[in-house]
This record gives C-alpha cells, sequence and structure tokens, in this order.
C-alpha cells in the first residue's frame, strides 16, 4: 500500500520537471528567431549598399573616360572648337564624334549602368576662354545619396544635378557651381555632371604642349626651369637664348649666332667663327679685340698694339710714323744703278749689298760722290762706278734723251721762260764700263764723270 500510494507522486514530479524543460527551449528558439531575421535584415542592407558602391564607383569609372576623352580632344581642337562656341550657345560634342576621332575606345558604351546618355557642352564666356561641361541625361535618375556619391568619387571636377535644385549643376562639396541655362538645358535632378574648365585652351592642370596651337604660342611656353637631369636636348633646329652658360664646352658642328653669348669656358668650332654687321671679336676685360667696318681693312679695337715674337707678312707696309727696328734691317729687293725706278724716297740695294735709293726716277747711290768731276766726251763707255753730270746750257727749247747700256733712262723736254740763257743739269749714277750716249738736241751738252 505505501509502495503504491508513493508512485503517483514520483509520476507527477517527472511530468512536472520536463514541462519546465520543454517551455525553455521555446523560448531559445523563438530569440534564436528574431537574431537571425535581424542579421538577415542587417545582411540584405549591406549587400544592396555594397552593390551600390559598385553600381557608384563603375558609372564614376566609365564617367571619367568620357570627360578624359572629351579633355584631350578639346585640347587637341581647341581653334575648332573655340570657333564653333558662344558666349550663349555652347558647342556640342557627342559620344559618337569622340569614338570616330580616336580619343574614345568604340568598345566604350555610350550609356552609362542607369542608361543615362553624354552631353559635352562648350561654352565660350570670353574670346579665348572655353568653359566645358560633361553631363548625363536620360535614362534614369540616380538617387540623391548615390548621387552625391559617384560625384565624390569623380574627383575635384565631378558634380551633379540635384532634385533640390534643377538649375544648377554643384561640385561635390560644393566646390564649384554652374548655371545650367547658360548651355540652353534644363535636365531634371538626379543627374551627374563633369567640369572641364578650360583658359586659353588649357586645362585646370597647366600642361606644356608638344604640338602647335593656331593663336596660342603661350601653350608651347615654360613658366619655370627646363631641369634636364643630365639628359640630352637632341634634334634642335635652332636655340634662341640671351645667355649661354658653358660649365664645360660648347660644340657645334655649324654655325653659332647669338646676340651676345656668354661662356665660361673655352670655344672649340671645326669651321668659322662669323660676326655680323661692324662688330668682331672683343676682350672683355682688356676692352680691346679685332673688328672690321668696311671692306678693306681688318681693325684693331681701341688702336690696341700688335705683339708677336713671329712674323708679320704683308704684301706692302704703311706706316704714319716711324719704322722702328731693334735689330737689323733686311732689304731684298735688288736693284741696278742708273735703272729707272717708280717713285722717289723707294730704298733698295744692289748685288752686293750697297744701298740705292730712287732719286729722280733713278736708282742712285745714297751715299754723296766722292773725288773730283772730270770731263769725258759725249758718248762712250763709264770708266768706273760713279756719277754722270749732263749740263745743257741753251736759250730756247731743248729736247733730249740719255741712254745707259741702250736702255733710255732719261727724256728730257725744257723750255726755260723769257726765251733767256740757262743751264739745265742732270746728274745720273753709272757703274763701271756701261755705255752711256745722247739723242736729240745735244749741241750744247757737257759730260761729266766722278768716281762714287
Amino acid at each position: 500500500m505505501r509502495i503504491s500510494a508513493l508512485m503517483p507522486l514520483e509520476s507527477m514530479k517527472r511530468a512536472k520537471n520536463c514541462c519546465s524543460q520543454r517551455g525553455f527551449t521555446a523560448f531559445e528558439v523563438m530569440v534564436v528567431l528574431i537574431i537571425s531575421i535581424a542579421m538577415l535584415g542587417l545582411g540584405a542592407q549591406y549587400m544592396a549598399s555594397y552593390a551600390d558602391n559598385l553600381s557608384n564607383q563603375a558609372t564614376a569609372d566609365h564617367m571619367n573616360l568620357v570627360a578624359n576623352a572629351a579633355s584631350r580632344y578639346i585640347k587637341d581642337n581647341y581653334a575648332a572648337v573655340l570657333a564653333a562656341a558662344g558666349p550663349l550657345k555652347p558647342a556640342t560634342i557627342t559620344v559618337s564624334m569622340l569614338k570616330r576621332t580616336g580619343y574614345l575606345a568604340t568598345v566604350i558604351a555610350e550609356l552609362n549602368p542607369f542608361g543615362q546618355h553624354y552631353q559635352i557642352l562648350a561654352l565660350k564666356p570670353s574670346t579665348k576662354q572655353l568653359q566645358t561641361l560633361v553631363i548625363t541625361n536620360g535614362g534614369e535618375a540616380i538617387s540623391e545619396i548615390n548621387i552625391r556619391r559617384i560625384a565624390q568619387l569623380l574627383g575635384a571636377r565631378g558634380g551633379f544635378i540635384s532634385e533640390l535644385n534643377k538649375k544648377q549643376a554643384q561640385g561635390s562639396y560644393g566646390g564649384w557651381q554652374i548655371a545650367l541655362s547658360a548651355y540652353g538645358i534644363a535636365p531634371r535632378g538626379g543627374y551627374l555632371a563633369s567640369a572641364l574648365f578650360f583658359d586659353d585652351g588649357a586645362v585646370v592642370h597647366d600642361y606644356l604642349y608638344r604640338s602647335n596651337i593656331a593663336g596660342h604660342p603661350e601653350l608651347n611656353r615654360m613658366n619655370t626651369d627646363l631641369d634636364l637631369a643630365n639628359h640630352n636636348l637632341n634634334q634642335a633646329a635652332q636655340v634662341n637664348t640671351q645667355r649661354v652658360i658653358a660649365n664645360d664646352s660648347i660644340t657645334a658642328q655649324g654655325a653659332i649666332s647669338a646676340a651676345r653669348a656668354q661662356i665660361e669656358g673655352d670655344i672649340t668650332s671645326g669651321g668659322w667663327f662669323r660676326s655680323a654687321g661692324d662688330s668682331g671679336w672683343y676682350n672683355q676685360k682688356w676692352q680691346g679685340g679685332w673688328y672690321m667696318s668696311d671692306a678693306d681693312w681688318v681693325r684693331s679695337y681701341a688702336d690696341k698694339n700688335i705683339y708677336t715674337g713671329g712674323q708679320i707678312h704683308a704684301g706692302t707696309m704703311q706706316t704714319k710714323g716711324r719704322l722702328t727696328s731693334g735689330e737689323y734691317l733686311q732689304i731684298d729687293g735688288i736693284a741696278n744703278i742708273g735703272q729707272r725706278c717708280e717713285s722717289n724716297g723707294l730704298v733698295a740695294r744692289d748685288e752686293k749689298g750697297l744701298i740705292l735709293s730712287c732719286q729722280s726716277g733713278i736708282w742712285k747711290k745714297s751715299d754723296s760722290p766722292k773725288g773730283k768731276w772730270q770731263v769725258i766726251p759725249n758718248s762712250g763707255i763709264v770708266p768706273g762706278d760713279g756719277f754722270l753730270r749732263v749740263q745743257v746750257g741753251t736759250k730756247g727749247f731743248v729736247d733730249y734723251r740719255v741712254y745707259i747700256d741702250s736702255q733710255e733712262i732719261s727724256n728730257n723736254h725744257w723750255n726755260p721762260s723769257g726765251w733767256s740763257w740757262a743751264v739745265h743739269t742732270q746728274f745720273i749714277p753709272v757703274a763701271a764700263g756701261s755705255h752711256y750716249s745722247f739723242e736729240g738736241d745735244i749741241s750744247s751738252i757737257s759730260v761729266w764723270w766722278m768716281p762714287g
């Protein structure tokens, strides 16, 4: 009886414990389900955000491709775009034009991931300035959050058209603002914009153009020093500069032309050093040099002296002052006594070295005659080296010629004034053994000889 009475009590305890454990398990399951549902929501939200980021990045990359192609196109065709653009009516460039001209690859889609197409509009607010805007239109409008995120991914030139203000395109973080009315468009909100600001054909970045841009030489001009880092400057047809400083050397295969060049070193040339005009070579330190101011003379600048331990060769040499020799004067010109000479004052020597001078058109000894005059016949052989004195007394016209060894050395035409009696005397140097004679009016000729 006792045992049977206890059995129902134990059964009741087990049943109660079993029910308690089952209730706690259901609560746990409910909590897990709630957490799982929350995690699924967060995961879905994360996946959606991740997908948006991928789409935004792809959209930004696609627009940068188009904007970069448009930038290159406008720079290379700046003059044509500038001519087509106006202050109120922009020039239009299409994606098809960029592909056709090779600035954009043909495999690039013309629509962005949102199905929007591109408009490239270049406005000319001033004579030499372009203000270019790349905007999207059509397709699916992008949400306000994503349009701002894409603008940030585009960089400093990236922007958007907000649903809150459809009248202007604005840069990310308010970096720039452009009224769309100036471009003649009124798009809806939810579209992208990229501003390419041009000033005289150059983008915001100050590029140096390799090619010529008509009417804009400043695009080929450096605004700072050009450092070649020890590299060469090759194939330059002509270098125009105000000053050349060479730390080592300057080598020229042809001519060097400069209005003024300063070179701190040696100059070596395989050709001529040519100066233009009346200039020449000038020494800055000593202020002298060489120059030419006419077709005949090479002149010493500032009348500087010429100093050489060598020789000076000249066809003739003329001095306005005294000719001084520190040693001997070598006379190589040989003449013969009694022969004609060009002009009085010339100096020569005979074969033995005797100094001769040109006197009255005849080569004569330079020293005075020695000895006494001796009367000799009017023709004959000179008894020795010396001088002939020919004297003619006349009261009228006289005409006679003197011959030495059959060579005429004197031709005289003399008419004394007033027909009064006068004497004409002539001195002629002669050599021993020479034959002398006279022709003409010789009736009153008297001849003397004096040894020299």
